[in-house]
Order: C-alpha cells, then sequence, then structure tokens
C-alpha cells in the first residue's frame, strides 16, 4: 500500500519543485471566505491547536459519558451483566457507524468545517437530554430494595436512550471531520509540512487521551461519589467549550474544498464498466480517458496515475467508437476519468487491511464493558478511599499519553535510522505491532481471571456475589498493554486512511477507517451473545453470569486473544502487494513482492546464517597457532606463515565462488552448494583432532616428534576443504542480504546501509563466542570437542540459510564479468585506430529500457579512460552489414562502464591490503607474544588466544554507536577509514615485556614474563574499532560501487585484499627472519621471543600503515 503514497507523491512533483516553497499552498486548499491561503498566515501548527482543544473537549465529554456507562446501567437502570455489556458496545458501535454520514456529508456538499459545525449543536442537545435523564427523579427508575431492583420504565428508557443516541448523531459529524480537518492544514505538496502531518497524527492522539484521563479518573469519581447528574452535566459543559474553541479558529483554517458524491463516483465507475464489459482494455494506458487539463476533473482532487491492479475497473474509462464519433465525453455514467477509477481501486485495495481492524477494536471494546465488570469483582479499596473500577481505564490513557511523546520524540527517529521513512514506520508497520500488543493484553486479561478465579476458589466465594480480596491493580499490565497498542494501531490506522485516500474522499476514508470500531463493538456485542447462548446450555451459569466468580471470564478473554492472534497472522498476509524495482525474482522464479519478500524479514535469516558460519570459522582460525605449535609441534615462524597461507587462501577462493555466482548460479546456490563442501571439512578437521591416529604423539621432555605425512594430509585436506567452502559464502552472503532490499526504493536504501552494520554486527557475535567459549574448551577440554562444536554449528548455518528461502528476493546471474571484461579489451584493441566521438551518444547502447546484461540496469557513460569507450564505437564495417550482435567487436556502453568502475576502485581496493596484514596479527603474533605473558587472573589462566575477545567486543561496542551517532553526525565520512595506528600499543607492549625480561634474566629461557596478558587489551580494542570503521565501509563500498551483475565478483575482490594482506603477512615474516637472523643471530621473531625484538617488527607494521594511509587519502579524495 505504501507505494500508492509514492505514486501519489511522484505525481505531485511538479507542485513540490515549483510551490513548495510559494507564499500560496499547493494542494488547492482556500481560506473561509474561499480565497486562496498564505501559508504563513494560515494553517500548520498555528490553527491545530483549536483543533486540538476541539478534540480534547469532545473526548472528554465522550468519555465522560462512555468509560462508566455500563456501570450505569446496572447500578441505576438495573440491567444485567450481559444486557449492559451489549447496550453498551451497541450503542459505541453506532457511534462509529454514523461517521459514514458525516463523511458523506462534508465530501460531498458542506465540507469538513461545516459538518463539525452543525454536528457539535446535535451532540450537544444530546448531552443535555442524557444530563436532564441522570437528573429529574421522575426519568429515574427507583433504588433496589434488597435484591429487589425495579426496571426502567418505557418513557425513562425512551429519554435516556434518545439522548445517548442523540450524542452517537452527533458523533457522528465530528470524528470522520476533526482528524482530516486538522492534517488538512498541512500543505501536502510540501515536504516539510508533510513530516509536520505525521507528529499531527501522534499529538490528535494524545489530546483525545487528556480529554480520556480526566473522564476515567476525574469524572468517573464524580459519578460513583456525587451523583450521575453533575458526573453527566460536567461534560456537557466541556462539549460547549468543544464548539467554542473550534470557532475561535475560524480565520487561521485552511479548507479544502468538497468534491461531490463519493459514492456516487463510484457507483459511476461501476455502471460505466459493466456497460463496457466486453469492451477489450488498451495496453497502452495513456489510451484511458482523462481530462487534459492539469488538475482533475473531481473537485479537491489532484490526478492519480494509472495503475495496473483491477484492470476490469478500467472499462469504465475506455472510449468506445460511439464516443469518439459523437465527442459525447461528458457523462461519468458511462465514461469515468482514470483518476475516478483509481479513487475506487484505492478503496478496494484498502478493504483487507481496513477488515482486520474490527477484531482489534472487539478487543478495545472490552475496556469498558468486561474490563470493568472484572474489576468490580476485585478489591477497590486502597486505605479508606474506593477506587471506581471504571477509573481503572485511566491506566490506559496513562499509558497512551506516556507513549505518544516517546514514539513521537525517540522511537521514530531511531527507527527513522533504520527504515529510512519519514515517520520511522510505515502506517502498516505501526499496525502491526499495535496488534501483536493487543494479543498480550487480551492474555494478561485472561491470566489476571485465572488467578482472581482461583483465590475465589480458595476462599469458597464461588457461589457468592462478592469481590475477591486481589487488588484491582492487578489490571494495570491489561489496560497499559492496550494504551500501546492503541498507540500503533489507531495513530497507524488514522495516518494509513488519510495518506491512502483519494484526496476528495477523505472524510469517507476516515470514516471507514471509524467504521471498523463500530463493526468491533457490533462484533464484541454478537460475541458475548452466541458465548452466552452456548455456555449456558442445559442450565449451566455460562462463562458470564452476573456472578462472575461462578463463571470462566478468563475462557472468554482467552477466545478474544486467540481472534486477535489469528486476526495479527490475517493481516501481515493483507494485500497483493507490489514488485520490487531491481528486477529481483522470488524462490519460483516470479516478479519479487515487496510486502512478502526480502527487508529484515529475509535478512534476519541471512544474518543467522552469516552469524553460525563465522562462529564456526574463528572457532577454528582463533586458537589455530596453538593447535600447530602444541599438537603439530610446529616453530612459531612456521606455525604463523602456515596461518597465514591458509587465511590467504580463505580469501582467495571467493574469486571462485564470485565467478560461478555471477555466471552461472547465482548467490543463493553458490551459498548453498559451498556451505557443504565447508561443512565436509569441518567435520574431516574434527576427526583430525580426535582419533588418535591423526595426532602426532605428546612431546617427552623437550622432544617432540613431528607429524607423519598422513597426520598432516588429513589435516590440511579439512583445512583447506574449509577454505574452499568459505570461497562460496564470503563473497556471496553480504550482497545476497543486501538484494534483499530494492535499490530503486529510496527508503529500502536507507535501510541496506543499516544491514553493512548489523551484517558486521552479527558476525562479531559469532567470533566472541568462538574467541572465549571455544578456546576455553580447546585449551582445556580437549580439540576433538573443541573443532567439534563448530562443526555441529556450521550444520545449523545450513539449516537457516534454507529456512528463508521463501522470504528471499533473487537476482538473476548476469554472465561471466570475467568474459564481459575481456570483451571489453579485445574489442577496444580491435578499434584501437578509430577515434572516440565527442557525441557519447553515437557510442553504442541497447534500445530496451533493461541493459543487454542479465540482473543488470543500463550505466550511463562517463567521460573517464576514454581509450576503452573504443569498444562501443559501431564501425562503417558494422552499419553496413548490421551485425551487432558480436561482443568480442563491439560491446555496449554498459559494458564498457562495468570495466572503468572496477578501474577506478582499483587504487582504494590495493589500500586495504596493508591494513589486513596488520589484521593477520591477531590470530598469529598477538597470540605468540601473549603466551610468553603472564596469563592468571586469580585461580584462573586465560588462553592466549582468547583476548581477541577485546577486538572482538569492541566492534560490539562500536557498531550500535556507528550506525546510531556517528552516521548522523558524520554521514559523509561513511565507509572511509578513520586512520588509526593500530600496532604502536602493541609495539609499546612489547618494549615492557623486554625491559622485563632484561630485568629478571630470562632473555636465553622460553619462559613467561610476570607482564600480565591484560596489557595486551588496547591493541586487540584498537584494532575492533579500526574494523568497524575500515570494514563495513569497505563492504558498502564494493556493494554499491559494483555493476549490478559484478557483485559477487567486486565482494570477491574486496575480500582478495584479506588473502592478499595475509600473503603480504607471510611474505614480511619471511624477509624479516631472512634478513635478521644473518650471522647467527637469533633474529627478530626466534621461538623464544624472549631473546628477539617482537617490538620492531610491529613498529614495521606501524610505519607501513602509516605510509599506506598517506596513499589512501591521496586517491580516495580523487575517487
Amino acid at each position: 500500500m505504501g507505494s500508492h503514497e509514492g505514486e501519489r507523491l511522484l505525481l505531485e512533483d511538479g507542485h513540490l519543485q515549483d510551490e513548495g516553497n510559494g507564499l500560496y499552498t499547493g494542494d488547492g486548499s482556500v481560506d473561509i471566505k474561499g480565497n486562496p491561503v498564505l501559508k504563513q498566515n494560515t494553517g500548520n501548527w498555528r490553527a491545530c491547536p483549536f483543533i486540538l482543544g476541539t478534540e480534547c473537549c469532545e473526548r472528554l465529554a465522550y468519555y465522560g459519558i462512555a468509560t462508566n456507562l455500563v456501570t450505569y446501567l446496572t447500578s441505576k437502570l438495573h440491567e444485567g451483566n450481559v444486557a449492559a455489556a451489549r447496550n453498551v458496545t451497541t450503542w459505541q458501535g453506532t457511534c462509529y457507524l454514523t461517521p459514514l454520514i458525516g463523511a458523506v456529508l462534508a465530501d460531498a456538499y458542506w465540507g469538513r468545517y461545516w459538518t463539525i459545525a452543525v454536528f457539535s449543536t446535535i451532540y450537544f442537545l444530546g448531552m443535555c437530554t442524557l444530563t436532564l435523564s441522570a437528573t429529574l427523579p421522575a426519568l429515574i427508575p427507583p433504588e433496589c430494595v434488597g435484591s429487589s431492583c425495579p426496571t426502567a420504565s418505557t418513557s425513562q428508557y425512551a429519554v435516556f436512550f434518545f439522548g445517548l443516541y442523540l450524542i452517537a448523531l452527533g458523533t457522528g459529524g465530528i470524528k470522520p471531520c476533526v482528524s482530516s480537518f486538522g492534517a488538512d492544514q498541512f500543505d501536502d505538496t510540501d515536504a516539510r509540512e508533510r513530516v509536520k502531518k505525521g507528529s499531527f497524527f501522534n499529538w490528535f492522539y494524545f489530546s483525545i487521551n487528556i480529554g480520556a484521563l480526566i473522564s476515567s479518573s476525574f469524572i468517573v469519581y464524580i459519578q460513583d461519589n456525587a451523583g450521575w447528574g453533575l458526573g453527566f452535566g460536567i461534560p456537557a459543559l466541556f462539549m460547549a467549550v468543544a464548539i467554542a474553541s473550534f470557532f475561535s479558529g475560524t480565520p487561521l483554517y485552511r479548507f479544502q474544498r468538497p468534491g461531490g458524491s463519493p459514492l456516487t463516483r463510484m457507483c459511476q465507475v461501476l455502471v460505466a464498466s459493466f456497460r463496457k464489459w466486453n469492451l477489450n482494455i488498451p495496453e497502452d494506458s495513456s489510451l484511458l480517458y482523462e481530462t487534459q487539463d492539469k488538475v482533475s476533473a473531481i473537485e479537491g482532487s489532484r490526478k492519480l496515475d494509472h495503475s495496473d491492479e483491477l484492470k476490469c475497473l478500467d472499462k469504465a474509462a475506455v472510449i468506445s467508437e460511439a464516443e469518439v464519433k459523437t465527442g459525447e465525453f461528458s457523462n461519468p455514467w458511462r465514461l469515468c476519468t482514470v483518476t475516478q477509477v483509481e479513487e475506487f481501486k484505492i478503496l478496494i485495495r484498502m478493504f483487507p487491511i481496513w477488515a482486520t481492524g474490527i477484531v482489534f477494536s472487539a478487543v478495545y471494546a472490552q475496556m469498558s464493558t468486561m474490563f470493568v465488570e472484572q474489576g468490580t469483582m476485585m478489591d477497590t479499596s486502597i486505605g479508606s478511599f474506593t477506587i471506581p473500577p471504571a477509573s481503572l481505564s485511566s491506566f490506559d490513557v496513562i499509558s497512551v499519553i506516556f507513549w505518544v511523546p516517546i514514539y513521537d520524540r525517540f522511537i521514530v527517529p531511531f527507527a527513522r535510522r533504520f527504515t529510512g521513512k519519514e515517520r520511522g514506520f510505515s502506517e502498516l508497520q505501526r499496525m502491526g505491532i499495535g496488534l501483536f500488543l493487543s494479543v498480550l493484553c487480551m492474555s494478561a486479561a485472561a491470566v489476571v481471571e485465572i488467578y482472581r478465579l482461583h483465590i475465589a476458589n480458595e476462599l469458597d466465594l464461588v457461589d457468592k456475589e462478592v469481590a475477591v480480596p486481589i487488588s484491582i491493580f492487578w489490571q494495570v499490565p491489561q489496560y497499559f498493554l492496550l494504551g500501546a497498542a492503541e498507540i500503533f494501531t489507531f495513530i497507524g490506522q488514522l495516518e494509513f486512511f488519510y495518506d491512502q485516500s483519494p484526496d476528495a474522499m477523505r472524510s469517507l476514508c476516515s470514516a471507514l477507517s471509524l467504521l471498523t470500531t463500530a463493526l468491533g463493538n457490533y462484533l464484541s456485542s454478537f460475541i458475548l451473545t452466541v458465548v452466552t447462548y452456548l455456555t449456558t446450555q442445559g442450565g449451566k451459569s455460562g462463562w458470564i453470569p452476573d456472578n462472575l466468580n461462578s463463571g470462566h471470564l478468563d475462557y472468554y478473554f482467552w477466545l478474544l486473544a486467540g481472534l486477535s492472534f489469528i486476526n495479527m497472522v490475517v493481516y501481515m498476509n493483507d494485500g497483493s502487494g507490489v514488485h520490487t524495482g531491481d528486477g529481483s525474482v522470488d524462490s519460483k522464479g516470479r516478479p519479487a513482492l515487496k510486502n512478502k519478500t526480502g527487508q529484515w524479514k529475509a535478512c534476519s535469516f541471512v544474518l543467522g546464517t552469516f552469524f553460525c558460519e563465522r562462529l564456526a570459522f574463528y572457532g577454528i582460525s582463533t586458537n589455530l597457532v596453538n593447535y600447530l605449535l602444541d599438537t603439530l609441534h610446529e616453530g612459531t615462524v612456521d606455525a604463523a606463515t602456515a596461518i597465514t597461507n591458509w587465511k590467504g587462501t580463505c580469501y582467495l577462493t571467493p574469486l571462485i565462488g564470485a565467478i560461478i555466482a555471477d555466471t552461472y548460479w547465482g548467490r543463493y546456490w553458490t551459498i548453498a552448494g559451498f556451505t557443504i563442501v565447508y561443512l565436509i571439512g569441518m567435520c574431516t578437521l574434527t576427526l583430525s583432532a580426535s582419533v588418535r591416529a591423526l595426532e602426532p604423539a605428546a612431546c617427552v621432555n623437550s622432544v617432540c616428534p613431528e607429524a607423519t605425512t598422513a597426520q598432516y594430509a588429513v589435516f590440511i585436506t579439512g583445512l583447506y576443504l574449509i577454505a574452499l567452502g568459505t570461497g562460496g559464502i564470503k563473497p556471496c552472503i553480504w550482497p545476497f542480504g543486501a538484494d534483499q532490499f530494492d535499490d530503486s526504493d529510496p527508503q529500502e536504501r536507507v535501510k541496506k546501509g543499516s544491514y553493512f552494520n548489523w551484517f558486521y554486527f552479527s558476525q562479531n557475535i559469532g567470533a566472541i563466542i568462538a574467541s572465549s567459549l571455544l578456546v576455553w574448551i580447546q585449551g582445556d577440554v580437549g580439540w576433538g570437542i573443541g573443532f567439534g562444536i563448530p562443526t555441529a554449528v556450521m550444520g545449523v548455518c545450513i539449516a537457516s540459510l534454507f529456512l528463508g528461502t521463501y522470504l528471499y528476493r533473487f537476482q538473476k546471474p548476469g554472465g561471466s564479468p570475467l568474459t564481459r571484461i575481456c570483451q571489453v579489451l579485445v574489442a577496444s584493441y580491435h578499434k584501437r585506430n578509430l577515434k572516440v566521438p565527442e557525441d557519447d551518444s553515437l557510442l553504442y547502447e541497447t534500445q530496451d529500457i533493461s541493459s543487454a546484461i542479465a540482473g543488470s540496469r543500463k550505466l550511463e557513460h562517463s567521460n573517464e579512460l576514454r581509450c576503452l569507450d573504443k569498444a562501443a564505437l559501431v564501425s562503417d564495417a558494422e552499419i553496413e552489414c548490421g551485425d551487432f550482435s558480436n561482443p568480442w567487436r563491439l560491446c555496449t556502453v554498459t559494458q564498457v562502464e562495468e570495466l572503468k568502475i572496477l578501474i577506478r576502485m582499483f587504487p582504494i581496493w590495493a589500500t586495504r591490503i596493508v591494513f589486513s596484514a596488520v589484521y593477520a596479527q591477531m590470530s598469529t603474533l598477538f597470540v605468540v607474544q601473549g603466551k610468553l605473558m603472564d596469563r592468571v587472573v586469580g585461580s584462573v589462566t586465560i588462553p592466549a588466544a582468547s583476548l581477541s575477545f577485546f577486538n572482538f567486543v569492541s566492534v560490539i561496542i562500536w557498531v550500535p554507536i556507528y550506525d546510531t551517532i556517528i552516521i548522523p553526525i558524520v554521514k559523509k565520512y561513511t565507509g572511509k577509514e578513520r586512520g588509526f595506528s593500530q600496532l604502536e600499543p602493541a609495539a609499546v607492549v612489547e618494549i615492557k615485556r623486554l625491559q622485563l625480561v632484561r630485568e629478571l634474566g630470562l632473555v636465553d629461557e622460553e619462559v613467561a614474563v610476570p607482564l600480565s596478558i591484560l596489557w595486551q587489551i588496547p591493541q586487540y580494542f584498537l584494532l575492533g574499532a579500526a574494523e568497524v570503521f575500515t570494514f563495513i565501509g569497505q563492504h558498502e563500498f564494493f556493494y554499491e560501487q559494483a555493476p549490478d551483475a559484478m557483485r559477487s565478483l567486486c565482494s570477491a575482490l574486496s575480500l582478495l585484499t584479506n588473502s592478499l594482506g595475509s600473503y603480504l603477512s607471510s611474505l614480511i615474516l619471511t624477509i624479516v627472519t631472512s634478513i635478521t637472523t644473518q650471522g647467527g643471530s637469533p633474529g627478530w621473531i626466534p621461538d623464544n621471543l624472549n631473546e628477539g625484538h617482537l617490538d620492531y617488527f610491529y613498529w614495521l607494521l606501524a610505519g607501513l600503515s602509516l605510509l599506506n594511509l598517506l596513499v589512501y587519502m591521496v586517491f580516495s579524495r580523487r575517487y
């Protein structure tokens, strides 16, 4: 549905540009005299206080009657529980049914202002009549004598219900108009005023509940303790104040002209489409009838764009041959405009969402009926003060008053960062949250009733119609939950029905919104009647007898909770949705529907998959150096080299996965296939660490036997199968997650930026478990189980991926990106002697809207690297033969631009290699350094590899800070390195450690130095902060800048920097070892680090990092 709002906003784009900042409003509003209105003198928040004041007083009057009405019916008119509840819900239903009358009058004839004015007077007369019926003794039945309570006479009932239903009629002109009239004060064509309008709906509901709070506390207390005459008289007085407040703001209001009867226009569409049922609808929608003027033929309405849904109704706008011949287009019963047809379509599309509001309203109706009756059978006293049961509804109101400012000032800005929506959540998302809360509300009410009946049974009060000694404050949670549900559902409903409605039908759509409340009350009455009938069969007391102690009101509440849950499920599946605009498809190859696929609902499975895979990967890699040193008995340099080579391979194999994904399988099936390989590798590695024949013998004294060839073979096979498995996951998993957000939708693009942050967050949650729990298990329990747990988690990873299949959006593979790159190079070489034209429109490109490359959109020509443009030059020979199909001789502009993008990205890509070499030290030399430090804290020995825990903690701290604080402040820096030098703290720690070595005479002894391993925390923490900025920025950069059909390849190129960084680290280690061990010296990094200079190695990497930063700054400025 949200897209239809977007369509309308696009239609208004001309107004937005031309009139959005003008002196006059751009939405056609006028002043009280019918003149165009000046923005600065009318509307906006200067007019809204009068409307909000009117609504506050009117709601105080309404709730002053409605809140405690069930008590008046049972105590004064002597009705039973079921009859009273039925009468209240029927009256409340009528209050929400009559708005259809007011809406038609407002939209068709009077306009919203005069409809409110006239119906307010009727409302006031009803209030006065009701006050008289509760004041004059002749109009009130006699009091009960013992258990004998005389019923009200016909005339007493007549006066009471006449006043009550005059109020119901009066609400019919106020309810559908006042919220719409308030929203009319904000110009729809002004982006700033549109944002304010979203806030208006929140504060409109806030003002409603201020009135309701006074009613449910002060007015209810007066009614129960001072008398019903005064208790009804005060609301009548406030209704008079409401009328005065409304008229006071008249000079400041903006008015929308009525556009004629919306019901008539709907009938015209149905009649016209039926008359032309045998005509064919043209493929070109521009052939359908629409006025040629800028404005719509419907007064007070803008034109609406044609939509492809409900095409049968388009027949009403088909121009027949007879009409062409006669030139008669003025009979709307035979020919309707596209705008008129689209109005009707909008109402039909809104229907499923509208229908799900009925059950919620049935739940809400319990607040003034069953919640009150439940409260009368509980302890209502606090000391000497007795609380009227109906006053507990004040907690519902307090909940609303509490949540409105919280929602408007905190939740909306916070949610906006994730959703990209002006109002935080879409109206549909907001309503969905409210429906979920309604389930919790009824469940809470049922639990309270179960406990109340339990106490009644224990105290033998089942057959006694007396209150149970359980405090009425047990009801507070259900009222509070209902208030929270209101904030999301009712305000979302107000926004939805105003924003989605056609201009000239806004009062009608507001009335339809209110109609759900009417039908909800009628549904509540119907359910009560059915439940009472069914449960009283055979002389039983039923679920809801007059003495609730002998009934089962809890069953009734559970019934409503169940209906609410079913309603929520139906709601979540409502609407046919609209398709994504980026060419993505669903699991069956059909165009993907926005509301049923992708976004965060699909990303939860992607993030779960990645979390498990990273836990498995870090469960192996974090402590692998210790396995090589302690179990396979390798030396320090050999172990560090083996790990960096393996890690380099882990980041090199993604090139294989990327090419397969972009060319043949697509990202989903590539991930699926390679995870199986990954799991096999994990199982092999676990066997190599579990079966004794596959492990070398333990060291005896200082003699450590080497692993056999077979033992190495099994271990290395498992390790490099994992490396191959990562090749299909790493380059595909985060682009696949990003594919779940539609690039053509601005709101989804904003969410995608947030996705990259939380993607990296999920990776580090897995890593933190691996670097703490799994490292401890490997060091203290055993390597078999230490590798076995990551293997089991990898199985969970595969399950998580497949579980989300039906929610995913899939991008079709676009053919081999390497082939396309080669084609551009070959074609440009073939035409090296041709001259590139000044006019780039002469370069070859397909004439279709979409690109010739599957899964890719067209790219615009750029003026860089013009030598490559020769590949898109159309030669004379090609023109003569008309053959443009050989891509090895002629490429499209899009194909050439793909290669240009890769070349432009190269310098940025290259600067990442040194950073990756720095990062590689975390699982190698940082661990080796930690092993020669004091690892005892109290009675616990910390595994050296566990210090990487602080790196991951750093990431987990920085990601939310980066996403919610840094991005809004310095948004322009997103995706760029911050220039942290991560190795200076490591070098300082090593200098301190070596100083202690010399002082204690430990240079020649391979023993730990009494310097706490916790000194390493700063270097891990800084490395984590650097990760957040560099790696997340890299993910965004390589996804956003990549051509559509090369995203897996660019992802792999991004990961290739990790591979080359690991290889660079191995190369530097080898060179440093070779140079520093000349002449028989131990070198910088001997097996016994106490006699080496690891600090020099760290300073070397810090210097390279600084040089790399300077190079990066030069190229990033030029990009």
